[in-house]
C-alpha cells in the first residue's frame, strides 16, 4: 500500500470531499498530502472559495438539487473525458 497519495488522487479527494465526507485512510493520507504540500493546499483553497462563492446559486429546494447519483455521473463523466485537475 502506497502511503502517500499523488496530487491528482489529493484533487479527486479534495472535489470529492464537497459532495460526501472521506472516510478512514483517504481523509487522513489527503489531510497529511494537504499538509505537506504548497500546490494542493492552493487548489483546495480554491475549490472552497468557488464552492462559497457559488454558493448563493444553488437552490435552497432539495427538489432542484442533483441527487447522489446525479453527481457521481457527473464526477464520473468528467473524469472519463479528462476533465482532472493535473
Amino acid at each position: 500500500m502506497n502511503l502517500m497519495l499523488g496530487c491528482r488522487q489529493v484533487a479527486r479527494n479534495v472535489s470529492r470531499a464537497r459532495d460526501e465526507d472521506l472516510k478512514g485512510w483517504a481523509r487522513m493520507a489527503t489531510r497529511l498530502h494537504l499538509f505537506l504540500c504548497p500546490p494542493c493546499r492552493a487548489y483546495a483553497r480554491d475549490i472552497a472559495a468557488l464552492h462559497h462563492r457559488i454558493g448563493s446559486t444553488v437552490p435552497d429546494d432539495p427538489e432542484q438539487r442533483l441527487s447522489g447519483d446525479a453527481r457521481k455521473r457527473v464526477r464520473e463523466a468528467a473524469d472519463d473525458k479528462g476533465g482532472r485537475p493535473s
